[in-house]
């Protein structure tokens, strides 16, 4: 009987133990995900633009193409 106290204490020592060390990882996740979220969603935007910027190059060669043939003189 003498060590119940200290038996309580001890599982109250390490529940608390157990909470803080789940509160942990559970920020530990968080970040990951949001980073990883971050990364993804710039990857995305990245390609997007840069298909865009392709696409609008390829459209005003095509156009400057189009006046060169015009202003050319055919032989």
């Amino acid at each position: 009987m003498a060590n119940e106290p200290v038996n309580q204490a001890a599982s109250g020592v390490n529940n608390l133990a157990d909470a803080a060390g789940k509160m942990s990882q559970m920020s530990v996740d968080i970040v990951t995900n949001m980073m990883t979220s971050s990364v993804d969603a710039f990857r995305t935007v990245n390609k997007i633009s840069v298909d865009l910027t392709v696409n609008a190059i390829n459209s005003l060669n095509q156009v400057l193409q189009g006046i060169s043939s015009a202003i050319a003189p055919e032989k």
